[in-house]
């Protein structure tokens, strides 16, 4: 936890109606990032009423913040010391998780110079000092459903309709962008491709709606363990699931791996065709260093090989390389 960041829970509520959207402003994450703790909680104050605000005293803090959970949207004050706002809009837009994340400037410096800096950074919008409380509201508001419409968007792409997760549409165009990052950072990915033991006969036995009901099971499991902003799970087949684990080494691969087979089996979805007489998966997983080396097509391949060994084993298990 930052001993800097503050919440500011919002009171009224600002709807959406945007494509599919599920979500609403009131629920949107806003940083502030300001060295100036009176500066930063009086915008908060002021959002209080159209979101969640949290503040951040620094570029460092604001960072740290970003890689335990992504806001909405970025306020940030330009002349900050050490790593000023402009220089962290920069760093944030050069990384694949926090790229997409809208970034509004405060800056007192109402010059034409300034204002190119801002917008050359990658800002996407600025107020300027001393904060009019409609202005910074109108723009912030703004920002806000352009991002939800913008997500809406993403979410009909990229997500897969019965289950929620991610589908391969997401996994085609994400990995080339996380294996550059994480080769630029000398970090591994962790990879497992997941099936479901007997599905087939699952279905014949107990019919293709309570088939769908036990993969939204499964789905909701696997979920629970993407606990950092660029883990990701995706629908890959129709029993088959792929789950990605960027900076995790192998012997972490397999440890979330394990877990993840022990509280499947602990659902005890019954199966009575399976020797387990319940549901079960079983899982391949790698570990691969100078991952843009590797493409996606072969790094899959690689774990669907340990998958398919899990299989011979007797199924339920793990099987790493």
């Amino acid at each position: 936890m930052l001993a800097t960041t503050h919440l500011f829970n919002g009171g009224s509520k600002v709807p959406l109606m945007s494509i599919q959207s599920t979500k609403n402003i009131e629920s949107c994450l806003v940083l502030i990032v300001d060295d100036d703790h009176l500066s930063s909680t009086l915008v908060a104050n002021i959002l209080n009423n159209l979101c969640r605000s949290f503040t951040a005293s620094s570029a460092a803090d604001a960072i740290e913040f970003c890689e335990n959970k992504l806001p909405d949207l970025l306020v940030v004050d330009v002349n900050m010391p050490d790593i000023n706002g402009l220089e962290l809009c920069r760093q944030l837009k050069a990384r694949n998780d926090t790229a997409d994340i809208p970034v509004i400037f405060i800056t007192a410096d109402l010059g034409k110079d300034a204002q190119v800096d801002c917008w050359e950074a990658g800002g996407n919008d600025f107020v300027t000092k001393p904060v009019v409380a409609q202005t910074i509201v109108h723009r912030v508001r703004n920002q806000l459903l352009s991002k939800l419409r913008l997500d809406a968007l993403r979410k009909l792409s990229y997500e897969d309709s019965l289950t929620g997760l991610y589908n391969r549409n997401y996994l085609n165009e994400e990995y080339p962008r996380l294996s550059r990052q994480l080769m630029r950072n000398h970090q591994p990915l962790g990879l497992i491709i997941f099936d479901v033991d007997y599905f087939k006969q699952y279905n014949d036995i107990y019919g293709h709606l309570k088939g769908d009901i036990c993969l939204e099971k499964v789905s909701a499991v696997l979920k629970r363990y993407t606990r950092r902003a660029r883990d990701a799970v995706v629908r890959y087949g129709g029993e088959e699931f792929i789950m990605l684990l960027p900076n995790t080494g192998l012997s972490g691969t397999r440890e979330i791996a394990n877990q993840i087979l022990t509280d499947i089996y602990q659902l005890e979805i019954a199966h009575k065709h399976s020797p387990f007489e319940r549901v079960t998966l079983s899982a391949g997983a790698v570990s691969i260093q100078n991952i843009e080396r590797y493409p996606l097509n072969d790094v899959i391949e690689q774990a669907d090989i340990n998958l398919y060994d899990a299989k011979l084993k007797g199924k339920n298990k793990v099987v790493t390389g």
